[in-house]
C-alpha cells in the first residue's frame, strides 16, 4: 500500500507569506491539525512545508509571545519532510519516526500537493495488519 492511498486529500493550505497570526486562526477555527505551506498557485500547489500548533507554540516561546510581523515562512523547517504519493507506508513511517515529526505533506507528479498524512494515520493502517500478520515487513515499528 502506498502513502497516496491513505493520506487525507482534504488539505488546508496557506502560502509561505501568509501572516503567522492568520495561519494560527486557521488552525484554531478551521479544525485542521496541520496546515501545508505552499510556494505556488492554488491550482497547482507545491508543498514547501507543514505548520502545526506545536510550531506556533515554539515560535511564541522563542519570541516571548510576539508573533506580529511574522509570516509562515519565518518558522517553517528549512528541511521539511515531504513524502511521495507512491512511497511505501513502511518507508514513510520510518521517515517520520527518524525526524520526530507527526505530519508530512504528500506530493504527486511534479511535486504537486496530493495530500497530508499523520503518523497517527500510518499507525492506524499498520497496527491492525501487524496483529493479523498481513503486513509483509513490520520492521518499520520499533
Amino acid at each position: 500500500m502506498k502513502v497516496g492511498d491513505i493520506c487525507s486529500r482534504d488539505v488546508t493550505t496557506v502560502t509561505a507569506f501568509t501572516k503567522l497570526t492568520d495561519a494560527a486562526r486557521l488552525l484554531c477555527d478551521g479544525g485542521a491539525e496541520a496546515i501545508v505551506a505552499i510556494a505556488s498557485s492554488v491550482s497547482q500547489p507545491t508543498a514547501i512545508g507543514i505548520l502545526t500548533d506545536r510550531d506556533i507554540l515554539r515560535a511564541l516561546l522563542d519570541r516571548s509571545g510576539e508573533l506580529s510581523g511574522l509570516n509562515v515562512v519565518d518558522i517553517l523547517s528549512r528541511r521539511p519532510t515531504v513524502l511521495d504519493q507512491d512511497e511505501e507506508i513502511q518507508d514513510a513511517m520510518a521517515k517520520l519516526q527518524a525526524r520526530g515529526i507527526e505530519y508530512a505533506p504528500v506530493v504527486g507528479p511534479g511535486g504537486t500537493l496530493w495530500g497530508v498524512i499523520s503518523k497517527r494515520e500510518l499507525y492506524e493502517y499498520v497496527f491492525p495488519r501487524i496483529a493479523r500478520g498481513s503486513l509483509p515487513d513490520a520492521n518499520c515499528v520499533r
